[in-house]
């Protein structure tokens, strides 16, 4: 088989799908216009539009409390030192202190490594965030 040939072939059977696809859209539309005749598919679809709302709303909300919210909710730990369950689902919780000599919180690991070097860069800082 020559490449002209494989290249027949192809052009054969992209034709036979495409005319699949045609088919199947002239059929979707006589489906659509069975369930939708045109002389009522403005009603109908107002009808079933607002039978539909409430159902659409709540995949609206759930969607946003799914997807959204996590997010959000690590972004407020993140930014506030935050270390609630809530927030930090599947994460390792870090213990925090308040930072000796200084007014804000710190994980409590990064203290306990260095103690010493803490204290000197502390001194060697004198005006960063004092208390």
């Amino acid at each position: 088989m020559g490449f002209d040939e494989v290249m027949k072939f192809v052009l054969e059977e992209l034709k036979a799908a495409l005319l699949t696809v045609e088919n199947w859209g002239h059929e979707a539309l006589a489906w659509f216009d069975g369930i939708f005749p045109p002389d009522t598919r403005d009603e109908k679809i107002k009808y079933w539009f607002h039978v539909a709302l409430p159902y659409l709303m709540v995949a609206v909300v759930l969607t946003v409390v799914v997807c959204i919210l996590p997010c959000c909710c690590r972004c407020f730990c993140t930014c506030f030192n935050c270390c609630c369950s809530l927030c930090c689902r599947g994460r390792r919780l870090v213990k925090m202190m308040k930072a000796p000599g200084r007014n804000f919180q710190m994980p409590r690991r990064d203290f306990e490594i260095d103690p010493k070097g803490y204290f000197q860069n502390l001194r060697s800082h004198p005006g960063d965030k004092l208390c």
